[in-house]
């Protein structure tokens, strides 16, 4: 048997547009001789296409796209996930359609939903009762969604085919290689697993899509970011060579997700050009050289914004960096408007003296001209707050958490100077001043940001074990960290959930991001 296995980014919500790309897909699995195509999760609708599956025109139009995809097979079977609404009783399915001589023979439904970190599946759907193999060429086909429904494979099948959404983060790659491969070994099976790439603007998907062979060794892997096509012949499948799992380093897959994740936000968002404030620091700096990195050099515009307390360094360093990147910038001193703001409010705060407030005004300035170039030029504004500082609410609402798209939100501090090296592999982008020196807002003569926070790696230790590991403040003591500290890191983080109901959507590469994978009350 031929097995086509197509790695395609989906567009969510679009089916119009991903009838068009399966179309285009299958008859290039026709002209390859191909028995089967399969086709993941949802595909007819995209990934994670959340309230639109209660929309009943929605669901409809799925079912068209369904019977108009399957006249397209008249010489080859399919498998194609799709949201499924029985009529006679009004429950919807999470379903993969088995297609064969043009039409809708066969299918299974989701037997076990997910409903934790980013998944809310039981809020559309209704887990299926069981799963029946499905026979084609005398062969039994056990589709699976997740490897927990794994308890339905049976001795007298032939291929085991996970067709579940994989969505990435660091650990991703090597824990579905760990279940997959296991799998493949306990039943004797061969096991095929497809995920598509792109994502739906927070979650990111990787492809990677694996075939492994009866003893549990991988034998294909596809590419990683990257829209992929690959023709199994079965019958060589026992003479096929283990390949080694192909993945780079922690730090290099954030880097390749996130410049995944801009790029795809951009493309199904039509957005041509970014555009974000560029002030000498390390944060900033990461993320106009990610940007560049997806969109080109001339798609992103800086937008320096020195105050009275900015350092010369610091204009000087985000000058090289955008001579470094080849990028297009401007600078607004904001000194004056500043200072007109404090005349305007005088009478107000009369001789109160210089707090917080005045150090927010700055931000807020830089958030108001960041957004009124976009509005004007039609930039997208990047937020470039990292997730130590979302965390624990070190930044300014409607001034520096502005944007469109936090690019760095779910990436620790301690990684960002990893990320940094890792840009600059090759040749210098991120002048090392940015990298060496204290990092700092400069919203007030001589401000370090270590003047009020634990230094980094403590505190970003701290951070992934609340937030990440949900261990308690007496369990994180336990692990060597000063009480006091930890209490206070933890209240800091609690008290500011009202600030990140605000914040952009972030791009997630952590197993709990800040967003739709962590719902707290505020």
């Amino acid at each position: 048997m031929r097995i086509a296995l197509p790695q395609i980014n989906y567009f969510t919500g679009n089916i119009e547009k991903n009838r068009q790309i399966m179309l285009q897909t299958i008859e290039k699995a026709k002209t390859a001789k191909a028995d089967l195509i399969i086709f993941s999760e949802l595909s007819v609708c995209g990934p994670f296409p959340q309230d639109l599956l209660e929309k009943e025109q929605f669901i409809n139009e799925c079912r068209i796209c369904v019977e108009k995809l399957a006249l397209a097979c008249d010489s080859m079977a399919a498998i194609i996930g799709a949201p499924n609404l029985d009529t006679q009783t009004g429950i919807m399915y999470n379903s993969a359609y088995f297609i064969q001589n043009g039409e809708v023979v066969d299918g299974v439904h989701k037997c076990v939903l997910s409903d934790y970190d980013i998944h809310s599946e039981s809020r559309y759907f209704v887990a299926g009762e069981n799963n029946q193999a499905i026979h084609f060429k005398n062969k039994n086909l056990r589709i699976i969604f997740d490897e927990y429904e794994s308890e339905y494979i049976e001795k007298n099948d032939d291929f085991i085919i996970h067709i579940g959404l994989s969505p990435f983060t660091t650990e991703s790659l090597t824990e579905r290689h760990h279940i997959y491969s296991s799998l493949a070994l306990k039943h004797n099976k061969t096991v095929i697993s497809i995920n598509p790439i792109g994502g739906s603007t927070s979650i990111l998907l990787d492809g990677c899509s694996m075939v492994f062979n009866y003893k549990g060794k991988l034998i294909h892997q596809l590419k990683a970011f990257e829209e992929d096509f690959l023709i199994l012949d079965t019958n060589t499948i026992a003479n096929s060579h283990e390949i080694k799992l192909a993945q780079t380093t922690p730090i290099g897959s954030i880097h390749n997700a996130l410049v995944h994740g801009i790029k795809d936000y951009f493309y199904k968002h039509d957005f041509k050009k970014a555009i974000l404030g560029l002030s000498g620091g390390i944060d900033s700096a990461i993320v106009a050289a990610l940007a560049v990195e997806a969109l080109g050099k001339n798609n992103v515009f800086g937008l320096l914004m020195p105050s009275e307390f900015s350092t010369d360094h610091s204009l000087k360093d985000a000058k090289e960096l955008a001579l470094n990147l080849g990028i297009s910038y401007e600078i607004i001193p904001i000194k004056s408007i500043y200072e007109s703001y404090i005349q305007q409010l005088k009478p107000l705060f009369k001789d109160l003296p210089f707090n917080i407030t005045e150090e927010n005004l700055q931000a807020r300035i830089r958030g108001m001209l960041i957004m009124a170039m976009s509005n004007k030029f039609g930039y997208i504004a990047l937020n470039t707050s990292n997730k130590s500082e979302a965390s624990i609410g070190y930044g300014t609402l409607y001034g520096d958490l502005c944007g469109s798209l936090s690019v760095i939100g779910d990436v620790y501090k301690t990684d960002i100077y990893k990320l940094a090296t890792d840009i600059n592999r090759n040749k210098i982008i991120i002048p090392e001043n940015t990298i060496k020196k204290a990092p700092s807002a400069e919203l007030h003569p001589g401000q370090k940001d270590q003047d009020s926070l634990p230094d980094y790696p403590t505190l970003d230790q701290i951070l992934k074990l609340y937030i990440e590991e949900n261990l308690s403040v007496e369990e994180i003591t336990k692990q060597h960290f000063n009480s006091e500290l930890a209490l206070k890191i933890i209240s800091m983080v609690k008290h500011n959930e009202y600030k990140r109901a605000q914040c952009p959507p972030i791009l997630k590469v952590s197993k709990k991001a800040f967003g739709l994978g962590r719902k707290l009350p505020y």
